[in-house]
């Protein structure tokens, strides 16, 4: 375990990072042979005084705990001093004088930043853990195993083309998650994922939409973090939600008046992969819930528009709306 208990988990790839985080809390649980409780911190929302409210922990409820701030602005650049910057500096200095057992506490950026103040001490206090980018031997592997992992295969061109895309781990995830579906048991060839690749932005939002036309909450905060963490503005995201929403409406109208799925494919324009999805979830929804997310819908975007609202806050509530039976 880390000295102090403490990480600083540094670089590109946040699905790298995410993965390392995920193999601490596992190594946690294992070692104490029972539930770690998990607690996400937005290091960007709190104050220094509530920051330093959250990192107190009595093991009244639960003998070890773990917190994550992912990301926060304060271990960025900055070419002045700043009084905010200076007081968490002065928590965690507070928190790192004392003594917290069963907690563990991982702090992470996108790069590392030797002259910021913040990052000096954890370099001294915390063990730091570096996730290099990738490189193309390594997502070859792991490219190749989650397609196995789902009883799917990638010819060499298809392979060659992901590896070579550029794009990031989560990008490539959600996309072989695509790819999975679409392939109907044959190998997934190059011309299959130039066709998808073509929706760049479809595909990295897929994973929240499915979740949450699955009504699984868990699942679409987890997806809706990774798309902000990938630079995605929640406007954008509310419209791709509600583009995915009247598809499942032309779905569900089609479906009840008994047309077939190659039919709908026709009447909507849709791919008969994402029609044989939406059909499995129309059930889901009934058509009163679905006209009052559509309300929630329009809701949410004036609040956008015209309120000072934190627009991640109006996406959360909009999120537990959709996720919640009505």
């Amino acid at each position: 375990m880390a000295a102090n208990n403490m990480y600083f988990i540094w670089g590109e790839e946040a699905f790298l990072m995410d993965r390392k985080i995920k193999e601490i809390h596992s190594l946690m649980q294992e070692e104490s042979g029972e539930e770690v409780e998990l607690l996400y911190l937005d290091g960007d929302e709190l104050s220094p005084p509530r920051l330093l409210e959250e990192l107190e922990f009595s093991p009244l409820f639960s003998l070890q705990r773990m917190v994550v701030i992912k990301r926060p602005s304060w271990l960025g650049k900055s070419r002045r001093k700043s009084s905010r910057n200076e007081e968490i500096l002065k928590v965690l200095q507070g928190y790192l004088q004392r003594q917290t057992p069963g907690q563990t506490l991982i702090i992470t950026a996108a790069e590392h930043n030797s002259t910021n103040a913040l990052v000096k001490l954890l370099d001294k206090q915390a063990t730091v853990i570096e996730c290099k980018p990738a490189n193309p031997q390594y997502l070859a592997n792991w490219i190749k195993a989650e397609f196995t992992a789902r009883g799917r295969k990638i010819n060499t061109a298809g392979l060659s083309l992901m590896v070579k895309s550029g794009q990031d781990m989560y990008y490539l995830y959600n996309l072989i998650e695509k790819l999975s579906l679409v392939s109907e048991g044959k190998t997934i060839s190059e011309k299959d994922i130039e066709e998808q690749v073509s929706s760049r932005d479809e595909i990295k939002v897929f994973k929240l939409t499915d979740a949450l036309l699955d009504r699984n909450l868990k699942a679409s905060f987890r997806a809706f973090y990774q798309l902000l963490e990938q630079g995605e503005h929640p406007v954008f995201i509310l419209f791709m939600i509600v583009r995915q929403f009247s598809s499942l409406g032309k779905v569900k109208y089609y479906q009840e008046n008994r047309t077939d799925m190659k039919e709908i494919s026709r009447l909507t324009g849709m791919r008969d992969f994402a029609v044989k999805k939406l059909l499995s979830q129309t059930r889901n929804f009934s058509w009163d819930e679905i006209q009052y997310l559509f309300k929630q819908f329009l809701e949410a975007d004036i609040r956008f528009k015209s309120t000072s609202q934190n627009d991640k806050t109006i996406m959360e509530g909009l999120l537990i709306e959709i996720c919640g039976k009505k």
